[in-house]
């Protein structure tokens, strides 16, 4: 697997080097000490070969921009989420992880066996232990699974166990209550009618087919009675809570400020979060800030996150949610490599 050191990409258009420059050096003093970053600061840190004063004056260009704020009028510039935005797009250095990194996560997933769900949890659990912050893993879709077959077990005169065996090993059951007494003929010649039509596709695919196939047949239709069965057989859309998995919430307590406090809350909304997730695009790493949601639960957050999928489609993602303070040059590359490594287990299960 390659490693993808995210490259310096060219500064916005309008930015002159030295505004680039200045810009850097509040936002790296910024994340270091969470305080107010003054012009002999940034003079000095970034080693600009320019006086304080000249400093000061970018600044001021800069505040006027939009890209900095001045809390206080006697205070120094503190970086605006389009700041930001500029820096993590264009002004970041990153590098990936090392070898011995790269080792002990792909140790920790062999660990973990072949099961999606069991990779995608020591994979949030390693991420969050290498950046030391929480992180978030939404769960292969299960619409998007391949359905290898359904068993229907008699629970009693009215009642069936349904079990829907995807083709990555993992199952999803639920209980069907039946309007006449199960009659083991019926539940062998739903399955096999089941194998037969549908097995080996996505569980989408195999509702929306069943479903027109009900609509089609005739009432008095012998067919009919096996059809409505596999259909409540079929398991339902996971639950937020279902596809959404959280590792290292304690990361956040080690340091407690408002801004810490407010992520730990919104780890707690898995609705919100999974909607996030899934509106990701198709690759590669995102820093998503949360004032760019529109959901004040985020508004104090960062999301930094990747999808993941078994080389034909995207399957989940992985993502570091924390407060806007954090390590940005370790956690993009880690996340995204994360997510890769995923991606490589799933799609040699699926060539497999």
């Amino acid at each position: 697997m390659t490693v993808r050191d995210t490259p310096r990409r060219a500064r916005p258009s309008g930015l002159s080097i030295r505004a680039a420059r200045v810009l850097r050096g509040v936002v790296t003093g910024y994340l270091r000490t969470g305080q107010a970053v003054a012009s002999d600061v940034v003079q000095r840190h970034g080693r600009l070969q320019v006086s304080t004063a000249t400093v000061r004056v970018v600044m001021g260009e800069l505040t006027a921009a939009g890209l900095l704020a001045q809390p206080h009028a006697s205070a120094g510039r503190v970086p605006t989420e389009s700041g930001l935005r500029v820096y993590v797009d264009h002004l970041l250095r990153t590098r990936g992880p090392s070898v011995s990194d790269r080792s002990a996560l792909a140790a920790t997933l062999k660990a973990a066996g072949s099961r999606p769900q069991a990779v995608l949890r020591a994979a949030s659990r390693h991420l969050a232990g290498a950046c030391t912050m929480p992180a978030v893993g939404r769960t292969p879709r299960r619409a998007d699974a391949i359905v290898e077959r359904i068993e229907l077990l008699p629970l009693g005169a009215r009642r069936v166990l349904a079990v829907c065996v995807f083709e990555s090993g993992e199952v999803a059951d639920r209980v069907v209550d039946l309007d006449e007494p199960a009659q083991p003929e019926v539940l062998t010649r739903a399955r096999n009618l089941f194998a037969e039509r549908w097995s080996g596709r996505p569980l989408t695919a195999i509702r929306a087919a069943l479903r027109a196939q009900l609509d089609q047949a005739e009432q008095a239709d012998p067919e009919r009675r096996l059809l409505d069965l596999g259909e409540r057989a079929l398991p339902e859309v996971e639950t937020p809570d279902e596809a959404v998995l959280v590792e290292g919430r304690t990361h956040l307590l080690a340091t407690v400020d408002d801004e810490r406090l407010r992520a730990l809350g919104a780890l707690e909304d898995k609705r919100l979060l999974l909607q996030l997730l899934d509106g990701l695009a198709a690759d590669g790493p995102r820093v998503i800030f949360g004032g760019e949601t529109g959901r004040p639960a985020l508004e104090a957050c960062t999301i930094v996150c990747a999808p993941y999928g078994d080389g034909q489609r995207p399957r989940g993602a992985v993502a570091i949610v924390g407060p806007v303070r954090m390590n940005y040059s370790r956690i993009i590359p880690w996340v995204g490599y994360t997510a890769d490594a995923i991606s490589g287990i799933l799609h040699a299960g699926r060539a497999a």
